[in-house]
């Protein structure tokens, strides 16, 4: 009976622990806007289309949505450009393989991946999903706000995430690995016999 009050002690301060942590964390996944591309089928072929996509979107949408103060006008932006996204990218298959792509907005779960020297964690983002033809093949993804799509680093990256809206916070936290944690509990290891 006394190992369950202590273990029911600690567990309620694990989740206490981690609601702190998760609180204090600054939220990026507010503030940015991805690209997802997503190819045909895994074929060389469409692998290859899908980054051919990928930079047609870039080089004709992604200055246009990285003008803006916020993700919430960047992103209102895209909503409006959804037609013309669509259609130019259909055009533009056409002249390839001759398939047909979707384009949406929506909310996707993504990987932590890295960007040259910045870091995005893992969690749900709004993007402007593409999905190529039957959208069964590896896929691609970026940041189109604030511009880490473009590969341009500049002098003063700082004050362009700042410029786009995120914090000094947001900005470190894409700059830095997070720090894992282990919660160990040496009365649960003795009890348990470890």
């Amino acid at each position: 009976m006394r190992f369950l009050k202590i273990y029911s002690v600690l567990v309620v301060l694990v989740v206490i622990l981690y609601l702190v942590i998760f609180a204090l964390d600054d939220s990026i996944y507010d503030d940015v806007l991805r690209l997802h591309v997503i190819a045909n089928s895994d074929s060389k072929e469409d692998q290859e289309l899908k980054l051919s996509v990928r930079d047609f979107v870039i080089k004709k949408y992604s200055a246009e949505l990285s003008e803006y103060k916020s993700r919430e006008e960047a992103l209102e932006r895209a909503k409006e450009l959804l037609p013309d996204i669509e259609k130019d990218v259909n055009d533009y298959l056409n002249n390839c393989l001759g398939y047909s792509c979707t384009a949406s907005i929506e909310e996707t779960y993504f990987p932590t991946k890295s960007y040259g020297e910045y870091s995005l964690p893992n969690g749900h983002y709004d993007a402007l999903c593409i999905r190529l033809g039957k959208a069964e093949g590896q896929n691609y993804w970026c940041v189109l706000f604030p511009p880490l799509c473009l590969g341009a680093s500049t002098e003063d990256d700082e004050k362009l995430f700042e410029d786009c809206g995120l914090s000094k916070g947001e900005y470190n936290l894409m700059r830095t690995e997070k720090t894992q944690y282990k919660l160990k509990f040496k009365l649960l290891e003795l009890l348990a016999g470890k």
